[in-house]
């Protein structure tokens, strides 16, 4: 059954055929889907003009003569939801598919909070189909409480310090009391400032087992090294820069609110690189992104994306 007061924003750019399973899914489940395209080509928005003709009045469909970035092609679909009176906003990628009754899971774990008034963002269990990406959420208590934990079906997390933006539900008036997306940010990070920043209005984030939604983090890929496979997501040199830009700039903005957060980044730091020399191509590309974005950060400058 559709849930009417909800309004999902999903962005698409150069998107597969996920983008479409994505929007299948969806429709039974919102009362309104608004797409915002950020200039994917003819052949994707061929297909998309024809899922709004099926829709009717349900799917709207705003087309970028470029790509603006992420956080900026949010706040166009968030500022139409807020318009139209939605109570609340979902946010999707187009590499992203809901289960079957994920919307409405995640509002009957908000109704059923014991402090439902001050909790601003449900989020789903993420999964994916090459089993890359586990169930987990990071909590935090206290400045220097931070901790992965592991769920599934049947619990509720509460103290979530942040999620990824894909699936997660925003009450409306999150957006009308914080503000919206760092369009600064064009891609990357968007969502952990986002969630810094719904922590310092003191609004709560509640992570939720019963939603599924299935996602994927980057590029999946497979290789072996010294006799054992691997399998893990990569990304290219271009979103290396925005994530090690807009992760300095996040740390300078929200670092000494919650200390714990830079034991995890200095972990996933060490990850991140370790893959980059062992596993993966294109190293000095990447190297060379990074090397780009924590100077920029340092700098306090920002460049227009090649890509």
């Amino acid at each position: 059954m559709p849930q009417t007061s909800v309004a999902a924003v999903i962005v698409s750019y150069q998107s597969d055929e996920r983008l479409f399973r994505g929007l299948e899914a969806l429709a039974p489940q919102v009362g309104r889907i608004i797409v915002v395209d950020n200039d994917s080509g003819d052949g994707v928005r061929a297909k998309l003009k024809e899922v709004v003709e099926a829709g009717g009045d349900k799917v709207q469909l705003v087309l970028n003569d470029e790509n603006v970035g992420l956080a900026a092609a949010q706040n166009q679909g968030i500022r139409l939801a807020l318009e139209e009176g939605a109570d609340w906003v979902l946010l999707l990628d187009d590499d992203s598919v809901p289960d079957a009754g994920m919307v409405e899971a995640l509002l009957a774990a908000h109704d059923s909070h014991p402090a439902p008034e001050r909790i601003g963002l449900v989020a789903p269990r993420l999964h994916d189909a090459e089993g890359t990406l586990k169930a987990r959420a990071y909590v935090s208590t206290h400045a220097f409480d931070l901790r992965r934990v592991r769920f599934g079906p049947g619990d509720v997390l509460d103290n979530v310090a942040f999620v990824i933006a894909s699936g997660s539900l925003v009450k409306a008036e999150v957006f009308r009391e914080i503000g919206l997306m760092r369009e600064d940010f064009f891609v990357d990070y968007i969502d952990f400032e986002f969630a810094f920043r719904m922590r310092r209005f003191d609004w709560g984030l509640v992570a939720v087992g019963d939603a599924g939604l299935e996602h994927r983090l980057g590029e999946f890929e497979h290789k072996r090294l010294l006799g054992r496979d691997f399998r893990f997501n990569s990304h290219s040199g271009f979103r290396r820069y925005h994530i090690y830009r807009n992760r300095m700039r996040v740390w300078r903005a929200y670092g000494l609110r919650l200390p714990a957060f830079f034991a995890f980044e200095a972990a996933s730091i060490a990850i991140d690189l370790a893959k980059i020399i062992l596993l993966e191509d294109d190293k000095l590309e990447k190297l060379g992104g990074i090397g780009r974005g924590v100077m920029h950060a340092v700098l306090g400058r920002s460049t227009r994306p090649a890509a």
